[in-house]
């Protein structure tokens, strides 16, 4: 049986698998992460606006590629040994760029603290900031931007479920998350109607890294995507 799964998703998530044979290219290796609504699995399909783009751009560059979902974590580690050639969706850090470079953005993430009580002054212009605990997906763009702020990160959440979990077993003080992902999180806890507070954080722009090594060895890779990717835009209720 786990062999049986492990080839439905290949097949799902190799997403030109059958374009591979056809055009005789070098494929260009990609990895993502689980993250509602941007790029997602759903009864066994690969769905989210993100996906749509990235099908839509590959195509118009009649370039074939595979796609594969993994952790966050293991995805830049990947990326950075040269076993990647891009993962997506992500923001520029000073980190990254220095083994990758962002394509156009492609997505924008809404981030928000989200309470399971009254809002606290969780910014970290409060003195008192580092009393809180507080949590984000491990491995995730906001996880490592209050880790470099000096938050009290202490749990190692690897989903958007676990997240909600740590709010509602009362954990952490307070979850950073997009406010999609959240909403689609509670509507699988049938916690629609549960008040939650929340307090904005702010908005990050979302991109495909492309390694340095794989745009060295394809220089005109990155301009040709980023035509392709800025005609690929659609709204998340549309299909290509």
């Amino acid at each position: 049986m786990m062999l049986k799964t492990r080839l439905i998703q290949g097949l799902m998530l190799g997403l030109t698998l059958c374009t591979m044979h056809v055009t005789g290219k070098e494929v260009v290796q990609l990895a993502t992460h689980d993250a509602y609504p941007y790029h997602y699995v759903e009864n066994e399909l690969v769905k989210g606006n993100v996906i749509r783009q990235v099908q839509c751009a590959f195509s118009r560059m009649e370039a074939p590629y595979r796609a594969e979902f993994d952790s966050w974590v293991e995805a830049e580690l990947k990326l950075r040994t040269g076993k990647l050639d891009a993962i997506f969706a992500v923001a520029q850090s000073d980190a990254r760029m220095r083994y990758g470079t962002l394509s156009i953005p492609m997505a924008r993430k809404h981030l928000y603290w989200y309470f399971s009580g009254a809002e606290m002054d969780i910014n970290d212009n409060n003195p008192l900031y580092k009393k809180y605990k507080v949590a984000a997906e491990f491995g995730s763009d906001e996880w490592f931007d209050i880790k470099r702020k000096g938050y009290n990160v202490q749990m190692k959440p690897r989903s958007g479920n676990a997240l909600l979990k740590l709010l509602l077993g009362h954990e952490v003080d307070a979850i950073l998350i997009d406010e999609h992902e959240f909403e689609h999180e509670l509507a699988k806890f049938k916690l629609q109607n549960t008040n939650f507070s929340r307090r904005e954080y702010g908005t990050i722009e979302l991109g495909i890294l492309f390694s340095k090594a794989f745009l060295k060895k394809r220089p005109t890779f990155l301009e040709a995507f980023n035509t392709a990717a800025s005609n690929c835009i659609v709204a998340d209720d549309r299909k290509l």
